[in-house]
């Protein structure tokens, strides 16, 4: 007992230790890109850390794997978190006119609105998971994006749950923000996308042998 209970109190420790780390390398990463240019290359650094350790590394050094990915990601990092951004844009300014109807057009046109922000967000969830773990271009991150987002609907509503809880602790403890509010959204968000991502290959394979 006292061996299972010691094992398991280092597995705990070590995870929050990882958690941490990568949530403060996010944070400092972000941070030394001026905010604007940082953001994006350190969130796709820490998705690279993360799902390293879906795939059972993990091992691996925290600290190295970030700082590569962050230099390596760098351009491409921010031309999809803008191009990203563009859509949400797009929906608040829809919002803005929306909000000026009345009657029946009011009520079609904000659950059109809604709708639509549904499958934004669902495409918004998947692509970063979709760029550090599929060799495409950049712009098919979103066409995959959206595809494995809409074959799992309710992925995306577990994700916004979970978004929700993170965020309502973050406000309550605002010390969690530092060490765990990135990391462990990105680690839920990863791992539903890597269980999405491996049930949609093994259908592609089994439609290959099929065919």
């Amino acid at each position: 007992m006292p061996t299972y209970t010691s094992s398991f109190i280092y597995k705990v420790s070590d995870w929050i230790m990882k958690l941490s780390l990568v949530n403060l390398l996010w944070i400092c990463f972000s941070i030394l890109g001026l905010g604007f240019l940082g953001l994006f290359p350190a969130t796709v650094a820490m998705y690279t850390v993360v799902r390293k350790w879906m795939k059972g590394n993990t091992d691996v050094s925290v600290t190295k794997t970030f700082i590569h990915a962050y230099k390596g990601s760098f351009l491409k990092a921010n031309l999809l978190g803008y191009i990203s951004s563009v859509g949400g844009l797009v929906l608040y300014a829809d919002y803005l006119l929306v909000r000026n109807m009345e009657g029946m057009q009011y009520i079609v046109m904000l659950l059109l609105l809604v709708t639509v922000s549904f499958y934004y967000m669902m495409m918004l969830f998947f692509v970063f998971p979709v760029y550090v773990h599929y060799d495409i271009k950049l712009m098919e991150c979103f066409k995959y994006a959206f595809i494995i987002g809409a074959s799992y609907p309710l992925r995306t509503i577990y994700i916004l749950f979970v978004g929700f809880v993170v965020w309502y602790i973050t406000a309550s403890i605002p010390i969690i923000l530092l060490f765990f509010s990135g990391s462990v959204m990105c680690l839920v968000v990863m791992r539903f996308a890597y269980v999405a991502f491996k049930k949609t290959e093994e259908r592609n394979r089994n439609l290959t042998s099929a065919a």
